[in-house]
């Protein structure tokens, strides 16, 4: 009876881990970074500090330095910079997430050969910008 009860104590313990739920406008350790979109169980979580300013061709990279990151993002290696829409979610949000430069961030959706689009963080317009400009950059990584 006790090893019956011991196995569906573990079964219980199991499906509690796999099935929770996250919610939009939270910071979740466990994630890596706060949540800015989310079906409840999926969803795109931004890093909690700027992995700095950086040309095009450097941003990519610096995404998934762990240095880039504080403890909680540096336990990751799947981090992306946000699309173009993920940005604007971010900068909706940026209030509650906190630590961000009044200046212009990096997205990952192209704008022509040379450029990309970024968000100002100071008035929330996005705009095209050329690749051998420098932009802020703060990763996003899907769950």
């Amino acid at each position: 009876m006790k090893k019956l009860f011991t196995i569906l104590v573990s079964l219980l313990v199991t499906a509690s881990v796999y099935s929770q739920t996250y919610n939009v406008n939270t910071f979740y350790a466990e994630l890596g970074g706060y949540v800015i979109k989310t079906d409840g169980t999926n969803g795109v979580v931004v890093a909690m500090q700027d992995q700095g300013a950086y040309y095009w061709v450097e941003a990519e990279a610096m995404v998934n330095d762990a240095s880039k990151h504080d403890s909680n993002g540096a336990k990751f290696n799947d981090w992306r910079l946000p699309t173009k829409d993920e940005l604007n979610l971010i900068y909706k949000q940026k209030e509650s997430i906190g630590g961000f430069s009044t200046y212009s961030y990096w997205s990952s959706t192209e704008y022509g050969s040379a450029s990309e689009w970024d968000q100002d963080f100071n008035g929330g317009y996005q705009n095209p910008i050329s690749q051998e400009d420098k932009d802020n950059v703060r990763a996003v990584r899907a769950f």
